[in-house]
């Protein structure tokens, strides 16, 4: 198949998006990508690209079209300026790239969701299929972001919504419960188009560890990944101040718009001792973190969008063999308990998580192994990769038939 990827992230951008398109070249699809210009999560281009420098340019024998895009930089302007830049340039590239016959066309579908209308522009250009794979739930996530409450505006962003979707040939959903959410949409006409597709792992599990990293005298609970104001990180090192007098010790691997405040609050909090930040690493670095690692942190903030949401990190975690520390709600929390992959805090706040750290940190060897042979377990039977690309590909063909 000649497929089309449609995202505003891409290589060298760190995205799931990124292996998706290396597995469906691997399997013998010819793949071109429509994109933006890589400044994502720094907010400043990355370097040897510009405005109008390496808009084209061939990755693993993929092709690469590139449109002019603000970069994100700080604060709510200029990240709204970066999101309708990317559908503008998007919608306008659609229209005039050289003309390529596409057989079907794959939306990522980050936030904001008018991030498929170039896909749908395409669409009505060459009249083929469009899969959007729903990464975020809208309108709810701009909704809780925002505060919105006009019902004038409200409305609005309902129809635009129902009108990607009913223009969309195939939804697909990252979690149960978006499906769910999709399909319970009034003004959505065919529900049965809407499917379920979660994220899969991109690493595995090694048997290597990072030399010096963790004190194997202690409790070692890491995070990884965005350091995001939905992370829920100030709970953490809440948490690490209630627990100054165990060894448990707490790690984060990653960053974000909202590290140098987390950075500020371990100060404050006077646990610089207890928390280590080991900044962003490599993909390929996380499975010997992980490794050595005496649990995973999944974390998210209390809001019923979150609680319906699978962070990517969470297959992560279970790839890896990782015992889950969980502090969450909603669907991540029923498959930490009813697969027994770690263990959750009652509530979400920062007294029960560290409640629940201690409690981890007695577990005995033989119970913290079985929670990482529960995690493989799971990763391999709900969120295997070969599986779910196979699936995709299936969907692909038969929307094409």
């Amino acid at each position: 198949m000649r497929i089309l990827l449609v995202s505003q992230y891409f290589y060298p951008e760190n995205f799931r998006i990124n292996d998706l398109a290396l597995r469906l070249k691997e399997r013998g699809h010819d793949v071109t990508i429509l994109t933006g210009i890589p400044n994502y999560p720094q907010g400043r281009f990355y370097d040897g690209y510009t405005m109008f420098r390496n808009r084209y340019e061939i990755w693993n024998g993929m092709e690469i079209h590139r449109v002019p895009i603000f970069p994100r930089y700080h604060g709510a302007v200029r990240l709204s300026l970066n999101y309708l830049s990317f559908v503008v340039f998007g919608c306008y590239k659609a229209k005039v790239m050289k003309k390529h016959e596409f057989d079907v066309i794959y939306a990522f579908g980050t936030s904001p969701i008018t991030q498929a209308l170039p896909a749908l522009t395409m669409k009505k250009r060459i009249h083929a299929p469009v899969i959007l794979h729903v990464q975020d739930l809208w309108p709810e996530n701009v909704l809780v972001l925002t505060g919105i409450k006009n019902k004038l505006l409200i409305e609005g962003l309902d129809r635009m919504v129902d009108s990607i979707y009913n223009r969309c040939d195939r939804i697909l959903g990252t979690s149960q419960s978006f499906v769910e959410a999709i399909r319970a949409r009034r003004g959505l006409r065919n529900k049965s188009k809407v499917g379920y597709w979660p994220q899969y792992s991109v690493v595995a599990r090694t048997q290597e560890t990072v030399d010096g990293m963790f004190d194997s005298s202690c409790f070692n609970v890491v995070f990884t990944g965005n350091v995001g104001e939905g992370q829920g990180l100030p709970m953490l090192i809440e948490a690490a101040h209630i627990c100054r007098d165990t060894k448990i010790r707490w790690h984060i691997v990653g960053s974000g718009r909202d590290l140098l405040h987390i950075q500020k609050l371990a100060k404050e909090k006077q646990v610089e001792n207890l928390v280590t930040f080991h900044g962003r690493k490599p993909e390929a670095e996380i499975p010997a973190i992980l490794n050595g690692a005496d649990a995973a942190l999944m974390i998210i903030n209390p809001n019923p969008i979150f609680e319906k949401t699978i962070p990517a990190k969470f297959q992560t975690y279970l790839a890896c063999g990782c015992a889950v520390l969980g502090c969450m709600e909603g669907e991540i929390k029923r498959l930490i308990q009813k697969n027994h992959v770690g263990m959750c805090a009652d509530h979400i706040s920062a007294r029960s998580l560290a409640r629940c750290a201690k409690e981890m940190s007695m577990c005995s060897r033989d119970e913290l192994l079985s929670f990482r042979e529960n995690a493989l377990e799971l990763s391999k039977r709900e969120f295997d990769c070969d599986r779910l690309i196979d699936g995709l590909i299936e969907d692909m063909k038969r929307l094409c038939r």
